[in-house]
C-alpha cells in the first residue's frame, strides 16, 4: 500500500525512466507496474509519463542493440540460445523491422531477442530505432488511452 501512495503522490517520471530502461536490457518487468497506478489516478500524466517510458526503453534498446552489433558473437553464445536466435532470424528475415513493431508493443514478444539478432544481422540503427520507437510508442500511449478512457476495467488485460 505504500507504495501506491508513493507512486500517486510523487512525480515519478525519472523512476519510468530507468525502469523502462533497464527492462530494455535485462529486468524481468516493465514500467507498467507503476506506469499502469499512477494513470488510474491521474490521467492528465499520460503524455510525459507514456514520453519516458518509451524513451527510457529505446535507449535501453539502443545499448542492447550497441552491444550485440559490436560483440554479436560472444553475447549470443553466452546469453541466447541457438533455438531462440534461429526462430528470431526466422521472423526477422519473413517480417523485417515490422516484427520489432509487433514485439515491441506486447509484453509477451520476445523483443530484446529479435533487437539482439537485428544487431548481429547489422542491420541500419535508424531503420531499428524508427520501428522500435513506434512499437513502444503504441504501447504506452495506447495503454495510457485506454486506462484514460476506460478505468480500472481495462486493466486486467493489459497486465
Amino acid at each position: 500500500m505504500e507504495f501506491l501512495n508513493w507512486l500517486q503522490t510523487n512525480d515519478q517520471g525519472l523512476f519510468l525512466f530507468i525502469i523502462a530502461f533497464a527492462n530494455a536490457i535485462f529486468l524481468p518487468f516493465g514500467p507498467e507496474i507503476a506506469f499502469i497506478p499512477i494513470l488510474m489516478v491521474s490521467h492528465n500524466k499520460l503524455i510525459p509519463y507514456a514520453s519516458y517510458c518509451v524513451i527510457g526503453s529505446v535507449l535501453g534498446l539502443a545499448v542492447t542493440y550497441t552491444m550485440s552489433y559490436y560483440y554479436s558473437k560472444t553475447l549470443v553464445g553466452r546469453y541466447v540460445s541457438p533455438q531462440k536466435l534461429e526462430k528470431g532470424e526466422r521472423v526477422f528475415t519473413r517480417y523485417g523491422p515490422w516484427a520489432l513493431v509487433i514485439a515491441s508493443m506486447f509484453p509477451v514478444f520476445p523483443y530484446r531477442i529479435l533487437v539482439i539478432i537485428s544487431g548481429c544481422l547489422k542491420q541500419r540503427p535508424a531503420k531499428v530505432f524508427t520501428f522500435l520507437t513506434l512499437g513502444k510508442g503504441l504501447r504506452f500511449f495506447g495503454y495510457g488511452f485506454l486506462i484514460a478512457k476506460l478505468g480500472e476495467s481495462v486493466v486486467k488485460y493489459l497486465m
